[in-house]
């Protein structure tokens, strides 16, 4: 199997969260079954068919080929096996990539308050998408609110009931550090 990045698992937790725990069920959960079909139908719609093909063979205890996967879809793969393995192992690496996107997420608005153009123009893209995808409140819109200066966790969760509130979190503490080292 191959490594697993905490970026890949972390995009993909909607999928390998519900696949991981109805493998790791035992008995057979029909919730956790269902969740996974769920999760399946929908990845199969995005068109990751070879990667469903594969995953439903091992939910279904059938042999698989995992060398049919190209690299992303072997890491999601990976991700699923640990998850079903060790399930507090997908809780850390989320919150991993959560922190290494916090970083990063920080720098940008802080570029942004200080008038880089480009850095607040990478955040209202994030928040268009948001918007184009029917979700308002979004961590991207939390993003916009800490551009124009709310540093109040309780209130962007308030505002912006749709975000992940782990990223907001880790993004707010990692901004909080960079404006003080700033300061």
């Amino acid at each position: 199997m191959p490594n697993v990045s905490s970026q890949v698992t972390a995009a993909h937790l909607e999928f390998i969260h519900p696949v991981s725990a109805a493998l790791a069920a035992d008995p057979v959960s029909v919730d956790r079954q269902d969740a996974a079909r769920s999760a399946l139908a929908h990845y199969r719609e995005a068109g990751w068919t070879t990667l469903c093909e594969v995953v439903e063979a091992r939910l279904a205890g059938r042999a698989f080929d995992a060398d049919a996967l190209d690299e992303e879809d072997g890491m999601i793969l990976a991700a699923i096996e640990r998850a079903a393995a060790e399930p507090e192992w997908l809780d850390r690496v989320v919150a991993e990539a959560e922190a290494e996107a916090a970083e990063q997420v920080a720098a940008l608005i802080l570029a942004a308050t200080w008038g880089e153009r480009d850095a607040l123009a990478a955040l209202n893209e994030m928040r268009e998408a948001a918007q184009a995808a029917g979700v308002e409140g979004s961590t991207a819109h939390a993003f916009i609110a800490m551009v124009e200066g709310e540093r109040r966790r309780t209130a962007l969760a308030e505002r912006h009931p749709n975000a992940q509130a782990g990223l907001v979190e880790a993004t707010l503490a990692a901004l909080t550090r960079r404006e003080l080292d700033a300061g």
